[in-house]
């Protein structure tokens, strides 16, 4: 396990998280459910192990819906100012998606890949150094193999 201790929390200060190992990787994602969330032309996400990661402070809310493809998922935000913090799959896949805004220390939330590109607003272009995917990526392991690195991580 890894001595890194990253810390993060929500806009009012109310919540606060810790996560006790590097993430696996970040990435943009350029979905259309990506921006609303975000509310913006896309969204970063750190992958992180979910035994990696405690709320220190405040407490979480939860909304959960079922996306287009009939996957359920669910947001966790703070309760008090509603930040996003954090999402993750139902059944639980053991890996939250932390949004990477709300890291404390932000080299931590560089994204490695644009996903859902198909679907990104005509006047963004994505840095032509990252991988770039029309969708979803069906292997993570370029992605977490260029954050290792990027990062220093081993």
């Amino acid at each position: 396990m890894s001595d890194i201790k990253l810390e993060g929390g929500c806009q009012c200060g109310a919540l606060r998280y810790v996560l006790t190992a590097p993430p696996l990787m970040a990435y943009a994602c350029h979905c259309s459910e990506c921006r609303r969330i975000s509310g913006s032309a896309f969204a970063v996400s750190c992958a992180a192990l979910q035994d990696t990661m405690e709320i220190t402070q405040g407490e979480l809310a939860r909304v959960e819906w079922t996306v287009e493809s009939g996957a359920h998922r669910y947001g966790e935000f703070c309760s008090a100012c509603g930040t996003r913090i954090r999402h993750g799959s139902v059944p639980e896949m053991g890996v939250y998606s932390v949004r990477g805004g709300t890291l404390d220390d932000q080299k931590w939330a560089e994204p490695m890949a644009h996903s859902w590109l198909a679907s990104a607003l005509d006047w963004f272009e994505p840095p032509k150094d990252a991988l770039h995917y029309d969708g979803q990526p069906e292997d993570y392991g370029p992605i977490m193999e260029r954050y290792a690195a990027r990062m220093k991580l081993g």
